[in-house]
Parts: C-alpha cells; structure tokens; sequence
C-alpha cells in the first residue's frame, strides 16, 4: 500500500509539467492572422493577442452577431464585398461604442463605409512620393500628429499604400508626395466618430503584413495602444481565398510550479496519515452503522398488516443473490401472485 504515495506524488508532478497540446490553423490567404508567410497577419495577431483577447471571424457578421459584441472590430486588406446586413450589424456595433478598425489601399471597404453614411473614402490610386525606402513603391511617412501614435518612431514605411480622401488624419504624407495629377500632403491615418464609437482607418493594409512587421514594429505597438481594447474580432470572413490547409498540433511544455508542486507533495501525505492511522477505516464503519440504523428504523414505522418476519426473509435473499424458495419465488415477489387452475 505504501508504495502507492509515491506514485501518486509522480502522477501528480506529471500533469504539472505535462506538455499542452495546441491545435493551429494555417492558411495562405493574404492578410489572414492564420498566415504565418510574408503576406500574412500572424505577427500583428500575436501582438493583439498580448494586449488583450482575439477572436477571428470567420462568418458574416450578422451571422456571428456583431451588434451584439463590445471591443474592435479588426479589418485588413478586405476583398470580399459587405453585404447590407453585414453593415447593418457594423452600424449598430458602433452606435453602442464599438471601434471598427479597417486598413484597406484601393477601395474595397469603400462599400461598407457608404452603407454606414461615411463620406470618407479609400483612394482608388496609389502615392507616390520623394521620400522612399529602397524603392519608390515604398514611400515613407515622417509627419505623425498624435503624440501617442509618434512616441519612439522615427518613420513608418509603406508598400504601395492609397491615402485616405474627404478627412483630417493623425498621420501623414510629405507636402510633395502626389495622388494622380495632385501634388500635396495626405492623410494615411485618420479617426472618425460614429455615434457612440469610432472609425479608424488606416490606408495600407500591407504595412502590417509579417514582411513589413519589424520595421514598423514601434509604430504597430503604438497603434494598437491607440485603439485601445481588451477584445479584437479580427475579420477572416472577407478575404476570398481564405482556405486553411493544414490543422497541426503546437506543444508547448511548461516548467515546474513549486508552489502547485508543493501542494501535491501536501494532498498526498494528508491521504497517507488518514489511511495509516485507521481514520478512513472508522469513518467508513460510522457511515454503515448510520446507513443500518436508517434500515432498521424503516422497518419499525411499517404498517402493522405487513409480515416482518417475510419481509426480513425477502431482503435477506435479494442482498444475497441466492434464489427465494418455491412459495417466495422471484417471479411472485415483483410479478404479483401467480393463478392457480
């Protein structure tokens, strides 16, 4: 017997450092927090979940309730289409102090921000400017108005970015970057109110994508200080290729918690000094004396017609499995008395 407590000390420090299985989703599709390549979104996902609770949406949105939802509702680089009851959800989300955060470049979202009465809109051109890194497909952005958003960044580098048209922002380009034929500075940037919530939209979508994630990393930890959230629904609904192709299994082990340790090492020596000592023993023999004497007083208050004595017998044979005689019978006990002919 006293060889068990070390094994049940072993079992016990095993679940404590047992291995937690994860199950993970992958996909290829551009912009997807399940994309872990260069054109995906796991990076920028990780960094959200850190600051508060992610969930991916994976269905229209008045399927999965949007309206009923409180947090940030996380668009990137949508190429899907938003259906009028999807903005209908949005509208209300919003109204009841919800932020929708979308970052799109050529105008796809441009739909829902028309169904939502937004005179704003997403360029259907790209910048171009001066000012670049390595090439002039990606112009840089130095002119950062809010002082939360610039803190320690020196420059955001964008990827063949589109700017944002009918709207102050709190970002933007230089004063000779140019949007078709029109040479001035733009916002990249900007907020919106919307009844009891906002909108921030931001005009590249790619400047959060895992390739471009190093570089503007202190950015994108300022951003999302900025939109500020515990919960982030991030949309996986409006990217058309979005397929998972692989659902793989991600260990990750943990290290020893003394303190949980410790009480293991506490459970088990409580169970050995119980059973050494014949505690468990008395208490089993207190409850069957308790259960006894409940039997005994069930058969003091029957009815004074009934045959104790018969009764007595019939229980005795039913606690014992062996068969009732000939007048008693089983058959006559539960099925009534047999006819005679």
């Amino acid at each position: 017997m006293r060889i068990l407590y070390p094994f049940l000390i072993f079992l016990g420090l095993t679940f404590l450092i047992l291995p937690t299985a994860v199950p993970v989703i992958k996909t290829s599709a551009e912009f997807s927090m399940f994309n872990p390549r260069w054109d995906g979104c796991s990076e920028f996902a990780k960094l959200l979940a850190e600051n508060g609770k992610i969930i991916p949406v994976m269905y229209p949105y008045n399927s999965a309730k949007l309206s009923e939802l409180d947090g940030v509702l996380v668009v990137i680089g949508p190429n899907v289409e938003f259906s009028r009851f999807e903005a209908d959800e949005v509208r209300i989300f919003l109204e009841n102090g919800g932020t929708l955060f979308i970052a799109d470049d050529f105008g796809t979202a441009n739909t829902l921000l028309d169904m939502l009465g937004v005179k704003v809109r997403f360029s259907n051109q790209p910048l171009r400017d001066l000012f670049y890194s390595k090439r002039s497909e990606f112009p840089v952005v130095v002119r950062i108005e809010d002082l939360e958003l610039a803190a320690g960044v020196e420059r955001i580098t964008l990827n063949v970015p589109s700017v944002i048209v009918g709207s102050e922002g709190e970002a933007f380009s230089s004063k000779v970057s140019v949007v078709g034929k029109s040479m001035r500075s733009y916002p990249v940037l900007a907020e919106l109110k919307y009844g009891k919530g906002r909108i921030i939209m931001l005009s590249d979508p790619s400047l959060l994508m895992n390739d471009m994630f190093d570089e503007n990393r202190q950015f994108i930890e300022n951003l999302i200080r900025y939109i500020g959230a515990n919960t982030y629904y991030f949309d996986d609904a409006h990217h058309s290729d979005f397929n998972p192709y692989s659902l793989t299994t991600v260990f990750i082990h943990r290290e020893l918690n003394r303190e949980k340790a410790f009480q293991v090492f506490l459970i088990v020596a409580g169970l050995a000094i119980m059973i050494e000592s014949g505690f468990t023993s008395k208490v089993i023999r207190v409850l069957r004396g308790l259960f006894s004497k409940r039997d005994e007083s069930l058969l003091e208050n029957l009815p004074e017609w009934v045959d104790l004595k018969l009764l007595e017998r019939i229980i005795d044979e039913i606690k014992t499995g062996s068969k009732l005689g000939d007048v008693y019978g089983r058959k006559r006990v539960f099925g009534g008395p047999e006819k005679r002919g």
